[in-house]
């Protein structure tokens, strides 16, 4: 009798299910070889992955990674007067304060810490540089961790799916390239992997069966999760909270980018909604959904209105500015279309890699009505069909908005790696399982070897070499700031222009010494690129932003809206000097003996340097003139442009930076072009490699790929008495036959060269730039100009 009893209890509740489990292979979390993994050993290896990879970056991606968060950090940090670059988008209110606030705090705890070490400039400023890199990677490493938790809950601990899952998120090249960045994008991936491990799986199930424990429920009358036999982190954790962590999480991202809501729709219709007549959950479990949704919902509203309070010194929501701006205005669109297959025919790949053929072949198992998916759980099998849902709504949503990037689908990264870990484990687990070899694991292994390798390649040329060059010239300037201006004796501000397309580098994050009215610092302005807000269509068709002026005619640009004062070192000794450095007599002789055009100059510059911030909004105007910088930056492919345009202006090239191979934006091709007017910054080899040939007497100065004959001419303008008999020596000379150097210049077949003798000088000459005997008819722009105008 009690034996009959013992084999009725051992009955299935539900029959039907008996020859399923007859025909369906055995789970692999049941498969004698276990992958079962220690969660506080992965924590670490992650977390020191992922430091090891945010300190090694040495690669810029895109200008959101600082002026959407490291910029407005630094300002909320050290003041107004801090010298950050505060964007358009937060003038306009468009960004949540929540993330930049995490990094000014950063910012702060670590400038408080140096200055009670008392460290150096050096050291506080590579400390300053790390601070925010090393938050990053915690970020990182949680997501990481995470997607490996979801995982491990899909699939079962020690399934070889949740160990697959694991492995591609740490090779992944993506991750390695941007998951240690500071986008708002990457923290918003970060919550995303929280929120969906602690996602209500479980609830997904008819209320009959439960989480295979049925009738199994909590005080507060909801379902509990599977327990894993041998424990698992937070598995002891109650219900109520785990929800509270998903939708707190959920929230989070939403603020941060409000297009995540699309994510925690989609999902909340999968999980309660059967089909349009039932739901899934509890009348309970229902009604505590909504109630903690709206709970967790408004606490994160108001905590990030207070803190946009602070931060903008004004009462503001930036979700509905946000998608306003972008949506409704479209502007978005000022930076560029793509096309409508953009997620599927650069998206994906971008994101997935070698994984991509993975990923497809495992989305059509899921979503395959016949496959029973015996590797997952009941719960598992739900939460993968939910998870490819997301994956191609998502995409579908954003092919709609003209403007897109890669990284707006980034969040998805975590549930395409869970997805994509069912077929690689299919695949490979034969090659890693000591029960299931087969005769085709080395071909197997080479694969690997292969894809890994692959993976390798392309995540140390991202994070290496490709747009290397723009992060190794801020570290430039700050050792240059450090080794030749605060050892001075009397330190001086170091000046820096750029003309390159807006954002091209980062800023007061990387550059760091903002200068203060008791220290120096580093000054630096760039090419701004405003949007076209609030015009109407045919405005917007017009415009154009500071930049696009720029490149639309680079010389023309410069005469309207760069100082028209030659550009002088200020370490210039008090001798006279030739060429452009020499004292501007023109401008004395036009504002009278009393006035010192000198000091005129230099209080005009200070005026620009103190209302930088306001100047970058503007497109230039005669009173709002740039001054010419110490150092000045562009890609080389303006080189010959800016060689023409700023003959005889006394720069020379002090510092030539590799930067990419290719560029898929033609202003940014080449390399990385640092020309200056202080020759004591300029080495032999970059002297020879400009062409410059410098005197014996340190006094005689060479400036861009110009020869000496040119400086003395634009000596007409610093004294005229001296040009006047330097023009009529020439005109005998020329009468004569006689090049400036002493050499007859003889013309035409009298010179007697050959065909390929031509070709070979004019060849050099074009390399080589104006030199003495070809002389440049256009005046350099700064030869004609209104000095009383001006000042």
């Amino acid at each position: 009798m009690s034996s009959a009893e013992s084999n009725s209890s051992e009955q299935p509740l539900n029959p039907k299910s008996e020859p399923d489990r007859i025909v369906e292979p055995p789970p692999s979390h049941d498969h004698p070889a276990s992958f079962a993994l220690d969660p506080h050993h992965v924590f670490l290896f992650l977390l020191g992955l992922r430091l090891l990879n945010a300190l090694s970056i040495r690669t810029f991606f895109q200008p959101d990674e600082y002026f959407q968060a490291l910029e407005p950090a630094w300002q909320w940090a050290f003041g107004d007067g801090s010298g950050a670059w505060i964007t358009w988008e937060w003038k306009s209110h468009l960004r949540s304060a929540i993330h930049p606030t995490i990094f000014g705090v950063c910012y702060w705890a670590t400038a408080a810490i140096s200055d009670a070490l008392a460290l150096g400039s050096h050291a506080r400023s590579e400390l300053l540089l790390a601070a925010p890199k090393a938050l990053q990677s915690v970020f990182a490493a949680v997501a990481d961790f995470y997607t490996w938790k979801l995982a491990s809950y899909v699939y079962g601990r020690k399934s070889a799916c949740s160990l697959m899952a694991l492995v591609l998120t740490v090779v992944s090249p993506w991750q390695w390239f941007v998951a240690t960045r500071t986008f708002s994008n990457s923290l918003e991936t970060t919550l995303t992997a929280i929120a969906l491990y602690n996602w209500p799986w479980h609830w997904t199930l008819p209320v009959d069966t439960g989480s295979q424990n049925p009738g199994k429920l909590e005080t507060q009358g909801l379902r509990v999760r599977v327990r894993n036999p041998d424990g698992f982190g937070e598995d002891s954790t109650d219900e109520l909270t785990r929800l509270r962590r998903a939708l707190l999480c959920a929230a989070v991202a939403t603020i941060l980018r409000p297009t995540n809501i699309l994510v925690w729709c989609t999902l909340g219709l999968l999980t309660f909604v059967k089909d349009w007549k039932s739901v899934r959950p509890t009348c309970t479990e229902f009604s505590t959904f909504v109630r903690e949704t709206v709970l967790c919902g408004s606490t994160v509203l108001v905590i990030s209105t207070i803190l946009d309070r602070i931060f903008y010194d004004e009462w503001v929501f930036p979700p509905f500015r946000f998608l306003y701006v972008n949506v409704v205005q479209s502007v978005a669109t000022f930076y560029g279309n793509n096309d409508w297959h953009y997620y599927i025919s650069q998206g994906y790949p971008l994101l997935l890699t070698t994984a991509l053929p993975f990923t497809l072949i495992s989305m059509y198992r899921i979503l395959t009505p016949g496959d029973t998916i015996s590797e997952a759980t009941p719960e598992g099998r739900n939460a993968l069909r939910s998870l490819c849902i997301i994956c191609l709504v998502l995409p579908a949503a954003f092919s709609n908005i003209a403007h897109k990037e890669v990284r707006f689908i980034y969040p998805l990264l975590p549930a395409l790696h869970v997805v994509t870990g069912l077929q690689l484990s299919s695949f490979f687990e034969p090659m890693i399982s000591p029960s299931r070899t087969s005769a085709r694991s080395h071909t197997k292994k080479f694969l690997v070897i292969l894809l890994l390798a692959l993976n390798a390649s392309i995540a140390y040329y991202t994070s290496q070499v490709h747009n290397s060059g723009l992060i190794n010239l801020t570290t430039y300037f700050r050792h240059e700031f450090e080794d030749a201006y605060l050892p001075a004796s009397r330190p001086s501000n170091m000046t820096v222009g750029m003309l390159m397309p807006c954002h091209s580098t980062p800023w007061r994050s990387h550059l760091q010494y903002p200068p203060t009215s008791t220290h120096p610092g580093i000054r630096a302005w760039a090419l701004t690129c405003e949007p076209p807000l609030n015009l109407n269509a045919s405005e917007k068709a017009r415009y154009m932003d500071e930049a696009d002026q720029f490149y639309d005619n680079p010389s023309l640009w410069l005469k309207r809206n760069m100082s028209r004062r030659s550009p002088r070192s200020s370490s210039s000794s008090s001798g006279r000097r030739t060429g452009i450095f020499g004292p501007d007599y023109s401008a004395r002789r036009n504002l009278g003996p009393k006035v010192n055009a000198d000091i005129l100059e230099a209080a005009r510059d200070e005026e620009f340097w103190e209302t930088e911030t306001e100047s970058r909004t503007r497109t230039g105007t005669g009173r709002n003139r740039k001054p010419w910088p110490e150092y000045l930056i562009f890609f080389a492919q303006l080189e010959q442009t800016l060689a023409v345009a700023l003959r005889g202006s006394g720069y020379i090239e002090c510092k030539r930076l590799w930067n990419s191979a290719w560029h898929d934006d033609w202003r940014r091709t080449g390399d990385v072009v640092v020309w200056c007017l202080d020759p004591s910054r300029v080495n032999a080899a970059a002297s020879r490699k400009m062409g410059v040939d410098v005197g014996e007497d340190e006094g005689d100065e060479a400036g861009v790929g110009v020869s000496k004959a040119e400086i003395e001419d634009d000596d007409a303008v610093s004294d005229p008495a001296h040009a006047a008999g330097e023009r009529e020596r020439e005109r005998e000379r020329e009468r004569e036959g006689v090049g400036v150097d002493g050499q007859k210049v003889l013309s035409g077949a009298k010179e007697g060269k050959g065909p390929k003798k031509k070709h070979k000088q004019k060849k050099e000459q074009k390399e080589r730039g104006p030199g003495p005997g070809k002389r440049v008819v256009e005046k350099t722009f700064w030869k004609s100009r209104d000095v009383e105008g001006e000042l």
